[in-house]
């Protein structure tokens, strides 16, 4: 089976899957799918699906003898088409692949998966997020998508978030001792009477998962 290679971190090496075009009948006329899909590149994509209907046509069509001229001609433009595309966009795919601002980006929107995950995740099994320290940038080992526990946290990840400082960081310590946690961030904002923006501000930043209890 043959495996679309880029060229991250290989010096002098080109990438690879543009070879998949030239699988017989046309059957790798999905390539340029591939390249545009990773390089977030439309009309890539747009070619790519152009070549593969052409070959789905003409698979389609070969089951009647009437039309063999014509499977024959798609075949040929769906193959050639997808060939001298794949090849034509290597060097771009390759710089674009290479670009910091696409990593960074491709990297950047995978933080906010994770960390919509997360949320839903304490939202749906609060237990187990708090096995897995969501929430926890101040544990070792926790799982660390950007977010802060604010009944269980450390006074020094609550410091990390937007708009809270020195003196609201210890009205969250001292008052969730006193009522066993906050149940949401409106709880939280009514509980300590917060400004309006500060609670806007933690929106997406913070989790609330039940107290540990004290040993």
């Amino acid at each position: 089976m043959l495996c679309p290679v880029s060229t991250s971190g290989a010096v002098g090496q080109r990438s690879r899957w543009p070879y998949i075009s030239l699988i017989p009948l046309g059957l790798g006329a999905w390539a340029p799918i591939y390249a545009g899909v990773k390089a977030r590149q439309k009309i890539w994509i747009a070619l790519g699906l152009l070549w593969s209907a052409l070959v789905v046509v003409a698979l389609v069509l070969s089951s009647g003898h009437e039309h063999s001229g014509i499977v024959g001609a798609l075949v040929i433009i769906g193959w050639l088409g997808s060939v001298a595309t794949s090849f034509a966009i290597r060097g771009p795919y390759e710089q674009l692949m290479g670009s910091p601002l696409l990593a960074a980006t491709e990297a950047g929107e995978q933080r906010l998966r994770d960390r919509q995950r997360a949320i839903e995740l304490a939202q749906r099994n609060p237990a187990l997020a708090r096995e897995i320290g969501v929430g926890r940038p101040d544990e070792q080992g926790a799982v660390d998508v950007g977010l802060v526990d604010v009944n269980n946290a450390s006074v020094t990840a609550l410091l990390k978030l937007p708009g809270v400082d020195g003196e609201i960081a210890t009205q969250i310590v001292e008052t969730r001792e006193k009522v066993s946690g906050f149940a949401s961030l409106e709880d939280l904002g009514e509980t300590l009477d917060l400004d309006g923006n500060v609670v806007d501000g933690l929106r997406g930043e913070v989790v609330f998962l039940p107290r540990r209890q004290s040993a």
